[in-house]
């Protein structure tokens, strides 16, 4: 993919969980709990990337802090699903600025989490409303993460 496209994502996802942060003090939180809807288990920092849970986290972690950053606050991540597949959404309350990805940059420099959110998920997509813009991501669902299952729906707030 070379852009972002403008576009909402399909209709079919129902909703799972909220967390609405107001500083980046909240990424820490929103990472462990969202691995741990995904999964039922706590999350580890020697976690490796290949699994669909932890390139889950690795892009809301991604999304989340460029909303915080960039955007206008609260930035309220929803996570949906349709069975099959797991939808990321973030949004904040800049619908002024459009998303952008990152120019060429030397490694380090940051700014690459859009280009991230493309190579790990099935598809990326942004879109406005009156008073938000979200920016999604689609994840294939794996068999081994069945904890959505067995969680209701449920918000929280997060730093």
């Amino acid at each position: 993919m070379s852009e972002l496209k403008a576009t909402r994502p399909p209709e079919r996802f129902g909703q799972r969980s909220t967390w609405v942060l107001d500083s980046t003090d909240g990424l820490a939180r929103l990472r462990g709990s969202l691995y741990e809807e995904l999964t039922g288990t706590s999350w580890s920092k020697g976690s490796s990337l290949d699994e669909v849970p932890e390139k889950m986290v690795l892009v809301v972690s991604e999304l989340a802090t460029n909303a915080l950053r960039h955007g206008k606050p609260p930035t309220i991540v929803t996570l949906m699903s349709d069975g099959t597949e797991y939808l990321l959404d973030v949004a904040d309350h800049d619908t002024e600025s459009i998303p952008a990805l990152a120019a060429a940059r030397l490694p380090g420099e940051g700014g690459f989490g859009l280009l991230l959110a493309q190579r790990l998920a099935i598809d990326v997509g942004w879109y406005v409303t009156d008073r938000t813009k979200h920016i999604w991501a689609r994840f294939p669902a794996n068999e081994a993460v069945n904890a959505l299952d067995r969680n209701p729906l449920h918000q929280r707030a997060e730093g």
